[in-house]
């Protein structure tokens, strides 16, 4: 059976010695996929702090910081996996601090009456992942946009899969975890009502990927 890497939480991208910018994941939907699993060979589970908290016991565990630091760890395990499966399931940051203005050192003086920060952008990871192992299968995740169409959803998920060449990109939408959810591969889209019902087709389908 393949190795197979999940990616759980959100990144944190400093801004100085003790803030960070971050986004609004738990990692419960790695962590449930790991769980899902566990037993099922080599498993490695690349999360956030929080994420590992609520981790399974018998899981291989490692922790990430923030968006440099991801890519960073999963390259390393991917280049090590070249034959592996990566789901990536983080929500990465899009943005951290510019360089030249980042004091991660230091601790930026509180009671400023105004305090602008100047944003980049952070690497795209999963653009990335083939780059390191033209071998490799990947399995990722598409938030899109509250109150997006089905119509909608589907097409941004349809866009990413062709673009990261991933086997399977779970959809959904931010804000509802009970909507409705979809599996899109190269060749179909399969939606469930329930999310529970899709992340159990989505472990079959890893399995799958992973035999």
């Amino acid at each position: 059976m393949r190795p197979i890497l999940i990616t759980a939480g959100a990144t944190r991208n400093p801004v100085d010695a003790m803030r960070f910018i971050s986004a609004r994941s738990s990692g419960r939907t790695g962590v449930r996929l790991a769980e899902s699993l566990e037993g099922m060979g080599d498993i490695h589970l690349l999360g956030s702090p929080e994420a590992l908290l609520r981790s399974p016991n018998g899981i291989q565990t490692e922790s990430y910081g923030s968006t440099d630091d991801l890519l960073v760890r999963m390259r390393t395990w991917v280049r090590e996996h070249p034959n592996g499966v990566v789901v990536h399931a983080s929500a990465v940051g899009d943005y951290m601090a510019s360089p030249s203005e980042s004091q991660t050192h230091e601790k930026i003086e509180s009671g400023q009456k105004e305090l602008l920060l100047r944003l980049v952008p952070t690497p795209k990871i999963l653009d990335q992942i083939h780059g390191w192992s033209e071998h490799i299968r990947i399995v990722s995740f598409k938030a899109a946009a509250p109150g997006v169409t089905g119509i909608d959803l589907e097409q941004v998920a349809r866009n990413q899969q062709r673009r990261t060449n991933s086997e399977i990109v779970f959809a959904n939408t931010i804000g509802d975890l009970d909507a409705s959810v979809a599996l899109v591969t190269p060749s179909e889209t399969t939606w469930f009502e329930d999310r529970v019902a899709g992340l159990e087709e989505l472990t079959q389908r890893i399995i799958s990927l992973a035999t």
